[in-house]
């Protein structure tokens, strides 16, 4: 595969067998590792989703947990296969294959070596998703389908790991928004939906070319 200046990497590919899971939620990854002065080595590995810190002070809405997951980070001690040596080096995630459906889980637990503890922290997200240029593997981002739809949204209400309760909003085929809460089930708002600020959990996007209007 030709990379970023024309230079060419070496691609490993990790195949799953596909499934009707992994047919709707299904996606694959391209993680990158590039040393200074040699081929740059790439593997590609399927995803069912994303998961991404959202603890750092910096990280306020979905848009900035994606960027703070697809930055490209710097590298100390790596071993170079070619050289035979250890090096500094630079390693990017991006979407190689993107999901009809992307799941999005919010880590809203952290671990402090002896207990967990829930991230109580608003987070906003929007009703169409974006991915931006810099999520996407260069043979995808110039062609691929880059805009999501918002159509669930998995709540978890409480302050520890082990106990909650979980709610649900779903996005109906008319374009309607229902929440379901045990045998409850009710109408419910976009903005009742986008207000799920503090207990948002898992965001599920669609395909805004398959999603229904």
């Amino acid at each position: 595969e030709v990379g970023a200046r024309a230079k060419a990497t070496a691609v490993r590919k990790f195949d799953a067998r596909e499934t009707p899971i992994t047919a709707m939620f299904g996606g694959e990854l391209k993680t990158t590792i590039r040393f200074s002065g040699s081929k740059a080595s790439a593997s590609l590995e399927p995803f069912l989703s994303v998961s991404l810190d959202i603890n750092a002070r910096e990280v306020n809405t979905l848009e900035d947990a994606l960027r703070d997951y697809f930055a490209p980070e710097k590298l100390e001690g790596v071993f170079n296969d070619a050289t035979r040596q250890e090096g500094k080096a630079s390693r990017i995630v991006q979407i190689a294959k993107p999901p009809k459906v992307l799941i999005l889980h919010l880590k809203r637990f952290r671990f402090d070596g002896a207990t967990a503890h829930k991230v109580v922290k608003k987070i906003g997200y929007p009703p169409l998703l974006q991915l931006e240029e810099g999520f996407l593997a260069p043979s995808f981002a110039q062609t691929g389908q880059r805009s999501y739809t918002l159509t669930a949204v998995v709540s978890h209400h409480g302050t520890k790991l082990h106990s909650g309760h979980y709610t649900v909003h779903v996005r109906q085929p008319t374009g309607d928004w229902i929440r379901l809460d045990d045998q409850k089930v009710e109408r419910a708002t976009e903005s009742q939906v986008l207000g799920e600020l503090q207990t948002a959990y898992l965001l599920l996007y669609q395909q805004a070319t398959q999603a229904t209007p």
